[in-house]
């Protein structure tokens, strides 16, 4: 009798798992994670050195969108909205600051360092503050995930986020 009761809890203990697994994976995981979680970025001023160096105007906000090679329907949603927000909130300077999107391939040997620059763990949006043609602050955005169904709070994030990094002293 023992030995039946094993077999029936290591079977509800597999299906309990497999829920909570699909649940995760449903609300929250990003689809092309790495294995391996990067640490949460602290907000320190970071210099993410080699492809930034390309001539900056004085006060201008990069909103990188880093992907990789394999790209699945969640990601290139993920780019178009994050271009679509910047072309639509940014059109004009904000606060003396130019923002521009930029998408980068992490795949390509150049661009690489960003992933330990930024702290990325899966395809990401990062904004980026470049003053006197240095980098400074940053700010991943990681809320994109959960906000891909829905483009006007997605395209609201981002252009909240970035004004708000933009606003800091």
């Amino acid at each position: 009798m023992t030995g039946k009761k094993a077999v029936k809890f290591l079977l509800f203990a597999f299906v309990g798992l497999s829920v909570a697994a699909a649940v995760y994976k449903i609300t929250g995981a990003p689809c092309c994670e790495d294995s391996k979680p990067a640490a949460q970025p602290a907000p320190a001023a970071v210099d993410p050195a080699p492809a930034a160096k390309a001539p900056i105007a004085a006060k201008t906000a990069t909103v990188y969108y880093f992907y990789t090679n394999t790209r699945c329907s969640s990601c290139t949603t993920i780019e178009a909205y994050t271009r679509a927000a910047v072309e639509e909130h940014f059109k004009q300077d904000y606060k003396g600051w130019r923002v521009v999107f930029k998408g980068v391939n992490t795949d390509e040997q150049a661009n690489a360092h960003f992933v330990q620059d930024y702290w990325l763990n899966s395809k990401s949006v990062v904004v980026q503050r470049y003053a006197g043609g240095k980098a400074n602050r940053w700010a991943r955005l990681d809320k994109v995930w959960t906000l891909l169904g829905d483009k006007d709070a997605f395209a609201a994030y981002v252009a909240g986020e970035t004004r708000k990094l933009l606003d800091e002293k």
